[in-house]
């Protein structure tokens, strides 16, 4: 089954190197970068896309998620533990060490911030958030096996996602079971070739799967964007 995206919120996210991960508190939107931890910023934006505040976080982000049980935002950056962000005064600070499978992984957290999902070529580690220990293993049956794409994963309620190539990203349910293919628009050219969305930057947040036109920026700095997609959970 294919399904079509609608989109329904796009922001502009000036970063260095890449724009890897999204995450909203109810109220404001937080985004990450990734690419050299000597350059790394969590951006905060109002509902409507306006740039609130810049922290200087010194992790080389991977995914930033919000958890509304201790309303807390956590971000796991590359390596395998993962940090409390306080935006009060701007500090990360380690809260789970060793959590993770991969140092390279984008995961992704449910919306009541109580599991972490982690994709690692075709399996999907499950993790209480609390205490980091590995709930259950769900095995999926196709993802994109290209670097950055193969290690992301993002979660709703009920759905898994992951990427099925540059254009698609596939939907699973909670034990692995497909469920249907959504087609996403190019995002223009680059190089001679279509452009889709980065690899890392897979996320689900607001009620919206979210993909990153990457800025691509190295050290010198971009502009890239963040677009949010409505889809059926």
């Amino acid at each position: 089954m294919v399904d079509t995206s609608t989109e329904s919120v796009r922001i502009e996210d000036w970063v260095y190197y890449h724009n890897v991960s999204i995450a909203y508190d109810g109220k404001h939107y937080f985004t990450i970068n990734g690419g050299n931890d000597g350059y790394c910023m969590i951006n905060e934006y109002t509902r409507d896309g306006k740039l609130i505040e810049k922290y200087n976080v010194g992790l080389d982000g991977r995914a930033i998620f919000y958890s509304p049980g201790d309303r807390a935002l956590y971000v796991k950056d590359y390596g395998f533990d993962l940090y409390r962000f306080d935006p009060g005064n701007a500090e990360v600070q380690v809260e789970l060490s060793e959590v993770f499978y991969d140092e390279n992984s984008s995961p992704g957290m449910s919306p009541d911030g109580k599991f972490f999902f982690e994709q690692v070529g075709g399996e999907v580690f499950v993790y209480d958030v609390k205490t980091g220990e590995e709930v259950r293993t769900i095995e999926i049956a196709e993802y994109f096996d290209e670097h950055g794409y193969s290690t992301s994963i993002a979660a709703s309620n009920r759905h898994l996602f992951v990427w099925g190539d540059h254009f698609d990203v596939l939907v699973y349910d909670m034990n692995g079971k497909f469920v249907s293919r959504y087609k996403l628009p190019k995002l223009g050219v680059k190089d001679g070739e279509d452009k889709g969305g980065f690899g890392y930057s897979l996320s689900y947040c607001r009620g919206m799967l979210w993909i990153a036109d990457d800025a691509d920026a190295m050290d010198v700095g971009g502009e890239g964007y963040w677009i949010g997609y409505t889809v059926r959970d």
